[in-house]
């Protein structure tokens, strides 16, 4: 399987690397996106940007790619895609105007 795949993670490191400390990083990596996801529909991204996405789908988003570093960004990359970064996603009001952002590039705003 590995001439398929190539070499796993271990190959490369060696067991030595996936130690106790991995372990706990990945333990906490896990544990910050359950903490962070909604509890509920209302608590969705989407849902409490509604009158903003709205618009934006309607001049074309059907994608929206979050990107996983720190601080605010957006970007149109496509007629059809938004990019933000988490940070923007969780906020209501930096999702909102990157929502609107879409829809006023894409011309569906005035």
């Amino acid at each position: 399987m590995a001439q398929l795949v190539g070499p796993s993670w271990i190959d490369r490191f060696g067991d030595a690397a996936f130690d106790d400390r991995y372990t706990a990083w990945t333990t906490m990596l896990f544990e910050q996106r359950q903490a962070a996801r909604p509890r509920s529909t209302s608590e969705e991204p989407e849902r409490r940007s509604l009158t903003a996405l709205v618009p934006a789908w309607e001049a074309g988003l059907t994608r929206i790619v979050t990107i996983p570093c720190r601080g605010e960004h957006t970007r149109v990359i496509s007629d059809s895609a938004l990019l933000v970064t988490q940070t923007t996603r969780a906020d209501p009001a930096l999702y909102s105007a990157a929502l609107t952002s879409f829809a006023r590039q894409s011309g569906s705003v005035s």
